[in-house]
């Protein structure tokens, strides 16, 4: 029971909410006449809008005009009182000039007088400086004449001062000679009284020579040091000097055999020499023309024609003339090789390492990037001659290139790969087994 009276009170509740809020509906206005006035207000509005905007730029530009117009104000304030003091500037100039001129004037008047004045003392200054200059003229003349004469006199005791010098020094030099002479007179007669015991005036008598035959002094002086050279020069006397004479002369004899010896091993070598020579020039020349004949060969084969030669130049002897390639492509003039393009340098390089290698065989040869400078056609060829020249040869061909055409005709490749960053290892390839092999499956 409890629980029906419950729920009947809220039902009641419940009737009694939806007739309050039906009339709620039924009282609110109609949603076409709410959204007519939101739109009548929405357009006041904007219009409102646009008309504060417009006064605001009508303001703005107001105050532009008043700043403008404060602006000119104060320059036009600024220029009045430049004017002004311009004004006062003039006043006081002209009062100043006025006072000037009065000044001038009563100047003009004390000067009226003094042109006269200059023009008579300027009148009198000329003739005195006339007179002045002739004293001038002569003074000069006169000091002229007494510096030529200074000149002279001082030339005069310079000349004497240097004859007097001349005389000190000859008086001088003449007592030195005297002094010395007479030492050496006492010297003499001291050295000939200790060696011949008697003075040098007896020396003649003693010794049965005349006195006239001797010279002067330093003529003897001169032959006495000669002789004495030559006998410190001959030195003391040898008492083994036949012996030592005997040794020289057999010492001299064994030389002379062994130059004999050697004059006839020269002359031997000599011949040796010659015969080498010839011997070399001959195979030499044997070997050019072989290899000239293979390189001709060879050089028509790489360039399918063409002609190419090699000359000798520089000398008539083969041992010391040098080597010189011409060669002559199909379609061009016969040239030196270099003039020729990298790509037919390379082919006629080929050509003649080949050609040397026909005449004289290797066991191994290492052609180091050769097809570099060469297109598709020409590693073509230069792979055709290759395989010519390892089947008729037995040299075994080593060529390290990057030439993708020259890799797929060789028989093994070798090549180095890096599997770990650092670590290199060398891998190999027979492509003859693998042809064998393909083949084989086939």
């Amino acid at each position: 029971d409890r629980r029906a009276q419950e729920q009947s009170g809220e039902l009641s509740a419940a009737s009694v909410g939806h007739e309050q809020a039906s009339l709620d509906v039924a009282a609110l206005p109609d949603g076409l006449d709410s959204a007519e006035d939101i739109n009548r207000h929405n357009i006041a509005c904007d219009t409102g809008r646009r008309s504060i905007v417009d006064l605001r730029s009508e303001m703005a530009l107001a105050e532009r005009g008043a700043a403008e117009q404060r602006e000119r104000l104060k320059a036009v304030a600024a220029e009045h009182a430049g004017w002004r003091a311009r004004a006062a500037d003039a006043i006081a100039r002209l009062t100043d000039m006025a006072t000037r001129c009065t000044t001038l004037s009563d100047e003009l008047d004390t000067l009226r007088d003094r042109p006269a004045e200059l023009l008579a003392a300027t009148g009198a200054a000329d003739a005195d400086v006339k007179v002045r200059n002739a004293d001038v003229i002569a003074s000069t003349h006169a000091e002229e004449l007494a510096a030529a004469k200074l000149k002279l006199a001082e030339d005069m005791l310079a000349a004497a001062t240097e004859a007097l010098a001349r005389a000190r020094e000859q008086r001088a030099s003449d007592a030195a000679r005297a002094e010395n002479a007479t030492h050496r007179r006492m010297e003499i007669g001291a050295q000939c009284g200790e060696r011949f015991q008697c003075p040098p005036p007896v020396l003649p008598e003693r010794f049965a020579f005349a006195s006239g035959s001797v010279e002067t002094p330093e003529r003897e002086q001169a032959a006495l040091d000669r002789l004495t050279l030559e006998r410190e020069r001959m030195g003391p006397v040898n008492l083994v000097a036949a012996q030592e004479l005997e040794k020289m002369e057999a010492e001299q004899a064994r030389s002379a055999a062994e130059a004999d010896e050697l004059q006839q091993a020269v002359n031997r070598l000599r011949g040796s020499v010659g015969a080498l020579n010839r011997e070399g020039r001959q195979r030499l020349l044997a070997a050019f023309e072989a290899v000239n004949e293979h390189f001709q060969r060879l050089f028509t084969t790489l360039f399918n024609g063409g002609q190419a030669h090699l000359v000798l130049v520089d000398s008539d002897d083969p041992l010391e003339a040098g080597l010189e390639i011409f060669a002559q492509p199909p379609g061009k003039k016969l040239a030196a090789l270099t003039l020729l393009s990298g790509g037919e340098q390379a082919l006629t390089a080929v050509a003649l390492i080949f050609g040397l290698f026909l005449t004289n065989p290797a066991p191994i040869c290492v052609l180091d990037e050769v097809d570099a400078p060469l297109d598709d056609a020409n590693v073509g060829r230069f792979c055709d001659l290759l395989d010519r020249m390892a089947h008729d040869t037995d040299t075994r061909y080593l060529v390290v290139t990057h030439n993708a055409v020259t890799m797929s005709r060789m028989h093994r490749l070798f090549g180095v790969t890096m599997v770990e960053q650092g670590v290199s290892r060398l891998v190999s390839v027979d492509l003859g087994g693998a042809e064998a092999l393909l083949s084989e499956a086939g």
